[in-house]
């Protein structure tokens, strides 16, 4: 009885944690990216490195048009990228580009790979630009 109700609470965490994560990403939809950055960190437990991204957009559901938004995502492997006219391929570039750009969608899902289970998120900006992101464990809001 004890490790089923473990179980619930373990589900009901990780429940919040996605509906957390998409109201983050949610709030930033529309607007336009003022600043990215990308840079790798070591892992604590172990000797992984982990890849952080972090966006900061313009905030223009408020009034005042000095505020910005920002959005932290941590992940095994962030690539961005643009894809062609055709959506046919996909040239990695660096961040930078994606200044000016607004942010349209993002996509979540679970792939299995030969490894196992991988989580994997793509968010969308203007003219084929986007950001893949694998085994992601963290979206959050950038203060």
């Amino acid at each position: 009885m004890m490790d089923e109700l473990m179980e619930v609470e373990e589900w009901i965490e990780d429940e919040e944690f996605i509906e957390d994560s998409w109201m983050e990403l949610e709030k930033a939809r529309g607007e336009k990216v003022i600043k990215c950055t990308k840079k790798k960190k070591l892992k604590a437990s172990k000797n992984n490195s982990i890849e952080e991204l972090i966006i900061i957009f313009e905030d223009t559901d408020n009034l005042d048009i000095e505020e910005t938004y920002g959005v932290k995502i941590n992940g095994k492997s962030i690539i961005v990228g643009q894809h062609d006219r055709n959506n046919t391929s996909f040239k990695e570039i660096n961040v930078k580009k994606l200044k000016g750009k607004r942010f349209l969608e993002y996509v979540a899902g679970q792939i299995e790979d030969i490894s196992g289970p991988e989580l994997k998120l793509t968010l969308a900006f203007e003219k084929g630009y986007s950001i893949e992101i694998s085994d992601y464990s963290l979206i959050e809001e950038y203060k």
